[in-house]
């Protein structure tokens, strides 16, 4: 049986074309391990689910708004750290930032250029990292600077290591650059909060 009129004209473009976000991030996510953050648009991802463009734009409003849910998703695999020690558990949402961007190799330059996330789930872990630097003794103004330094650290880390090198030369072992990582980042961490 049909719905009333008034209660189909009230739903989206992309509700009536039974299409959630979750849908549309995960055939965003298929188009870019297909064809590149070049090729991600709107009109690919219409094309990935097969509805007009137009049921896309009732969830997104464009390209930049599907980067950013992408990226979100992506950090959406981040798990609150288990540990009560806040300097273990700053270290271990940096660590398993590092760790994602290097396997989703494709992104990383999307972060550098969109400075980040700023999406629901790139929130839930800047609270847990600002309740961390708080319990540190570095929150207010000193904390969100220290938060800001501690995730262009890892993501500037994490395009080094998954950066293209000039022809000819060889990339920094994939083992070192981590390393290199792991020790800048104990520094960093202590330069904020102070030596443990």
């Amino acid at each position: 049986m049909d719905q009333p009129r008034t209660e189909r004209s009230r739903r989206s473009r992309g509700e009536r074309a039974g299409l959630t976000r979750e849908q549309i991030v995960a055939a965003a996510r298929r188009t870019l391990d297909a064809r590149g953050l070049d090729g991600l648009s709107l009109r690919a991802v219409a094309a990935e689910l097969g509805v007009a463009p137009n049921a896309i734009y009732s969830h997104l409003d464009d390209k930049n708004a599907l980067i950013d849910a992408v990226l979100d998703d992506v950090l959406s695999t981040i798990a609150e750290p288990r540990t009560k020690d806040p300097r273990r558990a700053l270290k271990t949402i940096m660590v398993d930032t590092y760790d994602t961007l290097v396997e989703q190799a494709r992104l990383v330059g999307a972060y550098l250029a969109r400075q980040g996330s700023r999406g629901p789930e790139a929130q839930r872990l800047g609270m847990i990292m600002d309740r961390c630097l708080e319990q540190l003794g570095a929150g207010g103004a000193i904390g969100e600077a220290g938060r800001r330094s501690m995730i262009v650290y890892t993501i500037g880390y994490a395009a080094f290591a998954t950066g293209w090198t000039a022809d000819g030369e060889r990339p920094l072992p994939a083992a070192k650059v981590r390393r290199d990582f792991l020790a800048g980042l104990d520094w960093l961490i202590n330069g904020i909060a102070g030596p443990p």
